[in-house]
């Protein structure tokens, strides 16, 4: 009996899981045929948080400005997790600096729904443009 129980629970948890698997997938798949925007990075946040266990790691979370089909001024963030503060300040001294610009992808029906196109502020200095082929 007691192992029909934990296979229930088991299998409950692997119902909800999947679910929200595919919820997400879902959602981003929608995303993707959002309108874009010209977009900037227009402030830096740096949060000491506990991890679980024990330590620590920083959360940079970067704050956006983009201007939707209309004209209208929207705002947003998109987070990323580091290990030490120097980190995340090299990244965002190198990714991500004020006013780098990004584009945005925002629901079409409510902007304030949107997210970082994140291919568009990926640094590509250290790469090569021209592989001479």
């Amino acid at each position: 009996m007691k192992s029909v129980a934990t296979w229930m629970v088991v299998g409950g948890i692997g119902s909800v899981a999947l679910a929200a698997i595919g919820r997400a997938l879902w959602l981003y798949r929608s995303s993707l045929d959002w309108p874009t925007a010209d977009g900037s990075i227009t402030r830096l946040d740096l949060d000491r948080r506990s991890s679980s266990g024990e330590g620590h790691h920083f959360r940079a979370t970067f704050s956006y400005d983009f201007r939707a089909r209309d004209g209208a001024l929207f705002h947003g963030t998109w987070s990323k997790d580091f290990s030490s503060q120097q980190d995340a300040r090299d990244f965002a001294e190198w990714e991500l600096p004020i006013g780098r610009r990004v584009i945005v992808r925002f629901h079409p029906k409510n902007p304030s729904t949107n997210d970082l196109e994140l291919d568009s502020w990926t640094n590509a200095g250290d790469r090569p443009l021209d592989l001479n082929v």
